[in-house]
């Protein structure tokens, strides 16, 4: 099981490294953080809370858009070009499709919240005296945030027949779990409940300022496992349809 993980997980980051992808994905998210926080949010007036707060809300916009990128040809071009096929017909379980595809998302994903990030957390220690444990539960939750967007980038890809449908319904599922906290108020106490816990930005705000809420990374964590399970049957579905 592990070795055919790996040898999937290998693959997409041959296929990751090996094409623009790569330069498209690190590159752009380094350029829009600076674009997004030195440019626009960074300025002298500016404490640390504050400027800590901006900064990460960057990262958060980056790193949903990187990881969409990443994923919204995953499975779908597996598909186009007909290898889905061939893993069907190899000694692959489709959970080990799954799981070494978001490995790799979780690698590209580590490198953007450590490395490509890495910088900015830096001026905010060095320029603002943002404590340390603030710059660390930030990281954090982009990194968490990142490995839930890819999960839903995987499960869009295994359900459109191109990119652009893969990303849309991936976009979809992402504005939907944003949107549904701000219009919470309009429910009853236990619906408003409900729908205030399945708002992304809630959950995510409290790691930019220095918090890791218990409630907020099981809300990640459990996403991302729920949306990698309805990849697995999608593909399991696909398999017995042939």
């Amino acid at each position: 099981m592990f070795r055919n993980i790996k040898w999937i997980f290998w693959k997409e980051v041959r296929v990751f490294f090996g094409t623009y992808l790569a330069p498209l994905v690190l590159g752009g998210t380094a350029f829009l953080n600076s674009l997004f926080v030195l440019i626009l949010n960074f300025n002298s007036g500016t404490n640390y809370a504050e400027t800590t707060v901006v900064t990460f809300l960057s990262f958060m916009s980056t790193i949903l858009i990187a990881m969409l990128i990443v994923s919204m040809g995953s499975i779908t071009e597996e598909k186009n070009r007909g290898t889905l096929e061939l893993l069907f017909t190899s000694p692959v379980t489709d959970l080990e499709i799954v799981a070494g595809k978001f490995l790799f998302g979780a690698l590209v994903c580590l490198i953007v919240s450590v490395l490509v990030d890495g910088l900015f957390p830096l001026f905010l220690y060095f320029f603002w005296k943002a404590p340390l444990y603030i710059v660390a539960s930030g990281t954090v939750g982009v990194f968490l945030l990142g490995l839930f967007t890819y999960s839903v980038g995987l499960f869009g890809s295994s359900l459109g027949k191109n990119q652009m449908i893969s990303m849309l319904i991936s976009i979809m599922i992402l504005l939907t779990l944003w949107v549904i906290g701000f219009f919470s108020y309009l429910f009853d106490a236990v619906t408003r409940k409900v729908l205030f816990h399945l708002h992304i930005f809630s959950h995510f705000i409290g790691f930019s300022k220095g918090v890791l809420p218990l409630n907020s990374v099981i809300f990640f964590l459990s996403g991302t496992v729920f949306f990698l399970y309805l990849t697995v049957k999608v593909l399991e579905s696909r398999r017995w349809r042939g």
